[in-house]
């Protein structure tokens, strides 16, 4: 497979509905191909997860997302690297306590080797 330099809205749209579906469905083998091993995974807390960190808060519980709906609004595409602009609300459980997010989402995806990795995602809370 030869891998593009940049993505088309629909690759990139693709890739970001595939991430929030495995997110949902707590797919942690779609996740640990979709996530670079560098990833940087910021929470509407504050909170910043490892890659490692990440995927352990999915697989024992500590995070569980209930419902995610995205959007994309702005696609910022350069050689190797792609940054998507946008929105996601929904509902999770952490720690035991549910809640509801409503945030304005950054998302950076990244060329490696033959495929393409979320190396960052920082969302910020929309206030109420």
């Amino acid at each position: 497979m030869t891998l593009s330099d940049t993505l088309s809205t629909n690759e990139i749209n693709a890739l970001e509905d595939r991430r929030y579906a495995a997110m949902v469905d707590a797919d942690l083998d779609a996740l640990d191909e979709l996530l670079s091993d560098d990833v940087r995974y910021a929470h509407s807390n504050a909170t910043v997860d490892s890659k490692a960190s990440y995927l352990e808060i999915l697989r024992n519980g500590t995070l569980v997302y209930h419902s995610l709906e995205h959007t994309t609004e702005a696609v910022v595409s350069r050689p190797g690297v792609v940054i998507v602009g946008g929105t996601m609300s929904g509902s999770i459980h952490m720690n035991g306590t549910a809640k509801r997010l409503n945030s304005r989402v950054a998302a950076v995806w990244v060329a490696e080797g033959d495929r393409w990795r979320l190396l960052a995602f920082q969302p910020t809370a929309i206030p109420s």
